[in-house]
Order: structure tokens, then sequence, then C-alpha cells
């Protein structure tokens, strides 16, 4: 009776499971964003969207209407942008800056609903150039941009979410773990490898919890061009049900209130 009571208890909870609150990624403010979160924010539980802007292209107040709208929805918004050599060189570093000086002169000449909560930096060292050989010295480099950027970005009022690929930790765990203490109020890993999402992201847990910091498992949805990207690195063909599942998974399995999932790309 015992072991049945246990057993019917799993299912019961397995049943029960509670979504935890999700981010879409979205990369233009026109109707199909709307479009997708009219789709997915009840079954996704979206409650973020990480959009692809640059603050001072959108003089006509179609940011800010974009932003009444999430709003409305009770949806939070950040500004995403990046590029490798944000991270790795002076000017690149520079433009990282100004992208913080926008979207907070944004946020000035908005009331306060309408605000944009803070920033995402999709900056990605290794696909720089002159990555090749010279990578412990350029991703210490990339990690001391990203602290003195979160600090600027701080200091004007903005959360920083610094997204980071799932293999960092394979050869450059010290950097990674002072990226994630002192360069950003949330790491996002782009876990995007079907099959081993647990564990690819191990480390990054850890390093999150230890931090006590939120941490965004990012699923990829985009189309496999067999090049950049391939079957096992995407949901494309399985869907967000698919990766939903295997979030649960993963929720379970590491226990941590501030693991939450992510979606890239999806269509």
């Amino acid at each position: 009776m015992v072991v049945g009571a246990g057993l019917l208890f799993s299912a019961f909870a397995l049943n029960q499971y509670q979504k935890k609150p999700s981010t879409l990624f979205s990369w233009s403010i026109e109707n199909n964003t709307q479009e997708l979160i009219d789709q997915y924010e009840e079954p996704l539980k979206i409650e973020r969207i990480f959009q692809y802007v640059y603050p001072h292209e959108y003089t006509d107040g179609t940011l800010r209407e974009y932003a009444q709208i999430l709003k409305e929805r009770e949806l939070s918004l950040y500004a995403l942008d990046g590029g490798p050599h944000w991270g790795t060189t002076e000017d690149g570093y520079i433009e990282m800056i100004d992208f913080i000086d926008q979207t907070a002169a944004f946020n000035k000449a908005q009331a306060l609903g309408t605000k944009l909560e803070g920033i995402v930096l999709d900056v990605e060292p290794v696909q720089a150039e002159n990555w090749t050989g010279n990578e412990t010295e350029m991703m210490k480099r990339y990690v001391d941009y990203m602290i003195q950027a979160y600090e600027y970005a701080a200091s004007k009022g903005l959360k920083v979410v610094v997204c980071v690929t799932y293999w960092y930790d394979e050869q450059f765990s010290d950097e990674l773990r002072r990226l994630i203490e002192e360069g950003c109020d949330e790491v996002a890993v782009m876990n995007y490898y079907r099959g081993k999402e647990i564990e690819h992201i191990e480390t990054e847990v850890a390093m999150a919890k230890d931090a006590n910091k939120p941490i965004l498992n990012i699923f990829e949805f985009d189309q496999p061009d067999h090049e950049g990207l391939f079957d096992q690195n995407t949901y494309f063909e399985q869907g967000p049900d698919a990766a939903q599942d295997v979030f649960k998974e993963m929720d379970r399995h590491f226990n941590y209130d501030q693991l939450t999932p992510a979606w890239h790309q999806l269509r």
C-alpha cells in the first residue's frame, strides 16, 4: 500500500507541475512578434520579452507604443544587442557603452510603466576573427569588458543579462565564474544540444547557485542549415511542447528556483 501510494503521488506531482515563467527572444517589434505572444504567452507562460532593438533607431514613437502594449499585457521588456567585437576590441566596447546610453536615454524620456527593464548582451568572443590562437587572452578581455559594462549599466538603473555558450566551462571555467559573479544580474545559456541539456548546463547552474543569481536555459527553434546549425542543435521539428517537457526534467534535476526557460527563434 505504501508503494502504491508513492506511485500515485508521483503521478499526481507530474501532472500538477507548475510551469515557470519564461522569456521570448524577439527580432522584430512588428505584428509577427505580437502574434507569437498571442500564440504562446499562456501555454509557455511568457513573462518577458528580450527584444533586438537599438532605441535610437525608433524616434517615431514605435518603440514607446510597443512597450506600452507589453505593459498592458504585464510583460517586461529588455533591449537586446551585441557582437563579438563588443567584448574583444576597444571600439566594440565603446559601441556597447553607447547601446547602454541609448537604453538609459529612452527610459529617461518614458513613463515608469513603459521603461525598458534592462539590457541583454549577446556578445560571443569566439566569433571574433582573431580568436583562434588568442583564446585565453581574448576571453579575459571579454570578461573584463563585460564587468565594466555591467557596472556602468547598473549606474544607469538597468539590469544586465549576459548570453554565454554552453561550453565555456570546458576551457574557461575561472573566467566564466568571474563573469557570472561580477559581470551580470543574470546569465543566459545558449544550451543548443538536444538530449544533453542537463549535462551541458551543470556547471553554469552550480555557479549561478553559488552567486545566488538567475539563470536561463535557452532553447533554439531555428531551422537547421547543416552548416552552423544542425538538427541536434534545434527543436525546429520537435516544437516548443517537446522543449518544455525537457525543461521539466531539468527543473526537477536541478531544483533551483531561479532556473527558467527561454525560447529563441520561435516561429
